[in-house]
């Protein structure tokens, strides 16, 4: 079968996992086709590559040598400028990953009914948010994989004691620094919080005030353990996890999904997180991490992760057995079966 993937952001393919840091969507797409190859479909990708490229049985092209195409099944990744795209296909998928902006949002029902598409999402909260016409276009649901390299990391260092932090720096990490500050930190003055963040680790002033504001904030607090790192390229950051003993998240908002937190897990480092509709499918309160949003719960339970090593063990080793995780080739593998039934009732 020939999927043909068309993903419009920047200048990326599967080699450039291990050479900078790449955001969680692209990243899915990455691990999403190369193990649609391996079980034998025939891969394309078309996306802001400069030069044509192989790579792991997958062919990058750039998108701007998209004319007629032709294919098995067409996935067009969010962009809605490519739904209706001249091509020839079985089935025609629409990749949600992100929430919709309500000005495109007509527009966008018009064309996937018109093109005959269907919606693939991995957020529930996604989809509710869509307006009631979006009943009339079929969906699907996909869910997010882990890469293989999670489930099999280093040994924990349960000499340290480092909270690891991906989140977005306007997703909540303005009340995770006061809680850390104000409560965690004083109870363990040795321990310190990581947070990788591209905008924050920069040395130039960024366009967001509130950005720059919370910059200023960490200068402030630059003795309470808190330390800035640059997000790594995906062998690096593997290669770090074992130092951490728990994984925090402040996002208290349901339009975002933390694939972090699953690559967390699969690694064995429990979660503590404020409560969202998708963090109830991703850990198991009281079992792999915990639900927190009042700032004295929160900060205990990280203290408690932090500073009981027989708890983080027990914890730990509940995350490695996570049913919410699930590696990239089952995902495929559902993808394929999942296809094959549209394919034969169409």
């Amino acid at each position: 079968m020939h999927i043909t993937f068309i993903e419009n952001s920047f200048n990326f393919t599967a080699s450039s996992l291990n050479i900078k840091a790449i955001d969680s969507v692209q990243k899915n797409l990455i691990y999403f086709t190369k193990e649609l190859s391996k079980i034998g479909h025939k891969i394309s990708v078309f996306n802001q590559i400069d030069k044509d490229v192989i790579e792991d049985g997958v062919s990058w092209r750039n998108i701007n040598s998209i004319k007629k195409l032709r294919t098995d099944v067409l996935i067009v990744c969010d962009d809605i400028n490519y739904i209706s795209v001249d091509c020839s296909a079985n089935i025609k998928i629409f990749w949600l990953n992100y929430q919709v902006d309500n000005n495109i949002e007509k527009k966008m029902l018009i064309n996937l009914i018109k093109n005959k598409f269907m919606i693939l999402y991995s957020s529930q909260s996604l989809v509710s948010r869509l307006e009631k016409n979006f009943n009339y276009v079929p969906k699907v649901f996909i869910g997010n994989g882990v890469a293989e390299e999670f489930f099999n990391p280093n040994n924990s260092n349960i000499r340290k004691s480092c909270a690891l932090v991906t989140t977005h720096p306007l997703r909540g990490l303005e009340w995770l620094i006061e809680v850390w500050v104000k409560i965690i930190s004083l109870k363990l003055p040795w321990a310190e919080m990581h947070v990788f963040s591209r905008s924050l680790s920069s040395e130039k002033y960024s366009k967001n005030i509130k950005i720059n504001n919370l910059k200023l904030k960490l200068k402030k607090y630059k003795n309470s353990g808190i330390i800035i790192k640059k997000p790594l390229p995906q062998s690096e950051f593997i290669n770090t996890l074992s130092n951490y003993r728990v994984h925090l998240d402040p996002c208290n908002s349901d339009n975002f999904i933390s694939l972090s937190l699953l690559e967390s897990q699969a690694a064995g480092i429990p979660v503590v997180s404020r409560s969202n509709n998708n963090i109830f499918n991703t850990i198991y309160n009281n079992e792999t991490g915990y639900v927190a949003d009042n700032e004295y719960t929160f900060a205990q339970k990280t203290i408690n992760l932090l500073n009981d090593n027989a708890l983080f063990l027990r914890i730990s080793s509940n995350s490695k057995l996570n049913n919410y995780v699930k590696k990239w080739s089952e995902i495929a593998q559902n993808f394929e079966r999942i296809v094959n039934e549209n394919s034969i009732y169409r």
